[in-house]
């Protein structure tokens, strides 16, 4: 389908009406002025445009000919005033992600030139079995989860016009709570191809729920053809659910990443401990989906709940809930389920307003408030410098610098080293050494996470990443198997790090050091890591990506960095036991990670189920206190396999 909008005496209303018709079609349409600069253009033809040029701001179409279709280009400068030219060329974009068909009427009309763009063929030949769908809304997504192409109801779901979807990510039209869920479903369609039915909510006022499916196409790069329609019963709903603290980390960094102000709520259910201990498994679990639910409902609309640690809750929202209202709710729930305990439920919150803050400081500030929730409560989060906000925390942290550089330099830290397992044969593939802070003068020691977020946020994250390897390679010695090192996210792009690194291990034995790259912080710069990593592997240093999937960044990290390992979060390995749902995440998670050349390895398998569910989904690794829970390694093991591939 060709379309040229060649008569300027066209009624407006007229021209309006079919410029929407073939904006819904997915089909651009432009005029420029006789010198080749546009003076009218929609938005579909914009996309469309930046997509050829490779750049932003595609404003000539002497310079689009330029670089995409010199024939056309020649053919356009040397029109005649009467000349019409109808031609029709397919040309790849520069970006490489799409063809687009490129119809040109030239009319001489006050001068202008009008022109029709159409993206390939092939994607209408989809779209026409697509509009077929039982759906209110069409979406054609690329592999990273951008729009390219929107249609349906989208005035009535989400009050915008389909056009405006175009460009924006995915993720914008779903709710925040259920944001989590859609980047796994993306990782899964992305590489099984298909995405079955799956219940979400739309981010529109009511959070109506809707059923979203999808297809991989493969043609100029891989395209996703979604479809979001209502569920097939009006009997089907969505738990309101509580996030992992992982994911409720993904969440809360998303938040702040994208602009959005907002409040973190926190509430302690203190004793926690002594409650859940004298419930049995049902009871219990039937007590954290109240909690859950509980939460959410209070939260409003847009929160997002998640379970930072025991008792310890974590919601987020563009508006504050009632935190003693709730917290006086949560201890009547708590009451009901033990009729014996009367727990007390602490409550704070913190405004999400960066201030002068980057937003590296900001999402640092985050991690370290959650590390220290997650340790001591509502007492941690305070130690952290919470009345002062996140900037607050930043100087709160920046203050504690020099004692921590004088832990590190001194060594006041211990490694324990947990076994990673070939769960074909249970032989010891390698240690992963583990850091463990030393009491301060009050006794009290820092969790691991609380330190190493801490190390992170002060700048000291090269200097703990190098004197942990300096005690790991001092260790080898001690056992046959390898040694794996956790390297900060912060660190692995620095050349002069990799140098220092690389001297310390220049005596080790080939193949006996690992590294696994954390998401503890986000790699800013991808393509200075990835060199840095070649470096490594180049040195007989074995690459692993830490927590894959807990963090927003891992997919991007695994298409980007070329590494050995890869290590599914624990949080996906535990839903794998739970449903098929779970299942498909990790299935998907292994075939992404070899087709990209690498092992994957199972965190937290606990019960001879999860390991035999893990080989089972042909996972090749597993760590977990199934296998042992870390310690020191007193002498030489016996039993270890050396690499397999």
């Amino acid at each position: 389908m060709t379309v040229a909008v060649a008569d300027q005496g066209t009624d407006r209303a007229e021209l309006q009406d079919l410029r929407d018709f073939i904006e819904h079609m997915a089909v651009g349409v432009v005029r420029f002025r006789a010198d080749g600069f546009i003076d009218m253009m929609n938005p579909a033809a914009s996309h469309m445009l930046n997509s050829l040029t490779g750049k932003d701001g595609a404003d000539n179409i002497f310079d689009i000919l330029r670089l995409s279709c010199p024939e056309l280009r020649a053919k356009v400068a040397g029109a005649t005033d009467a000349a019409m030219i109808l031609d029709r060329r397919r040309i790849s974009s520069l970006s490489g992600r799409q063809n687009i068909t490129l119809s040109l009427t030239v009319t001489r009309l006050r001068a202008d030139v009008h022109m029709a763009l159409l993206k390939d063929v092939t994607r209408l030949t989809d779209m026409l079995a697509f509009a077929f769908a039982s759906a209110d809304l069409l979406l054609d997504v690329d592999a990273d989860g951008t729009i390219g192409w929107a249609g349906g109801a989208f005035r009535t779901l989400l009050d915008m016009k389909p056009q405006d979807a175009v460009g924006m990510p995915l993720s914008h039209l779903i709710s925040p709570r259920d944001r989590a869920t859609l980047a796994k479903a993306l990782m899964v369609i992305g590489t099984r191809g298909r995405l079955p039915p799956l219940l979400l909510r739309l981010a529109n006022a009511g959070e109506q729920r809707c059923v979203l499916s999808g297809l991989m196409v493969e043609g100029v790069g891989k395209r996703i053809l979604l479809t979001i329609g209502a569920p097939a019963t009006a009997h089907i709903t969505a738990e309101p659910g509580v996030r992992s603290r992982s994911e409720f980390a993904v969440d809360l960094e998303g938040w702040v990443r994208n602009g959005h102000a907002g409040i973190l709520g926190l509430l302690d259910i203190e004793g926690w401990q002594g409650t859940a201990a004298g419930l049995d498994e049902t009871q219990l679990g039937c007590l954290k989906h109240s909690i859950g639910r509980l939460a959410a409902e209070a939260g409003g609309q847009d929160a997002v709940v998640g379970q930072i640690g025991d008792g310890r809750i974590g919601m987020l929202g563009s508006t504050g809930a009632d935190l003693a209202k709730l917290a006086a709710a949560l201890e009547e729930l708590v009451h009901s389920f033990a009729a014996g305990a009367r727990p007390r439920v602490e409550h704070t919150a913190i405004n999400l307003d960066a201030g002068a803050l980057s937003v590296t400081q900001s999402v640092q500030a985050l991690r370290l408030l959650l590390a220290r929730f997650g340790a001591a409560g509502t007492a941690g989060a305070a130690a952290s410098g919470l009345s002062g906000g996140l900037a607050g925390i930043i100087e709160h942290a920046g203050g504690q610098k020099r004692a921590l550089a004088d832990i590190i330099a001194a060594g006041r830290f211990t490694l324990a080293y947990q076994p990673i397992v070939d769960l074909w044969d249970r032989a010891v593939h390698h240690y992963e050494a583990l850091v463990r802070p030393a009491p301060g003068p009050t006794g009290h020691a820092p969790t691991p996470a609380e330190f190493v977020t801490l190390v992170e946020t002060v700048g000291l994250s090269r200097e703990l990443d190098l004197a942990v390897m300096q005690r790991a390679v001092a260790q080898l010695p001690h056992t046959d198997a390898a040694v794996g090192v956790n390297i900060s996210g912060l660190s692995i792009a620095d050349p002069a790090f990799t140098q220092r690194l690389l001297d310390q291990v220049a005596g080790a034995p080939p193949g006996r050091l690992l590294i696994e790259v954390t998401e503890t912080a986000e790699i800013e710069d991808l393509a200075a890591a990835a060199a840095q990593i070649d470096r490594l592997r180049a040195a007989h240093v074995r690459v692993c990506l830490d927590d894959f999937g807990a963090g927003s960044a891992s997919f991007r990290y695994l298409r980007e960095l070329r590494v050995d390992f890869v290590k599914i979060d624990g949080t996906f390995v535990r839903a794998a036991g739970q449903s098929e749902q779970g299942r498909s995440f990790v299935r998907a998670m292994r075939e992404l990670a070899t087709s990209s050349g690498a092992a994957t390895i199972a965190e937290m398998i606990e019960t001879e189920a999860d390991a035999t569910l893990m080989r089972e989904l042909g996972v090749a690794y597993g760590q977990g206190w199934l296998f042992g829970k870390p310690a020191p390694i007193a002498a030489p093991v016996p039993r270890v396999r050396r690499w397999r591939y």
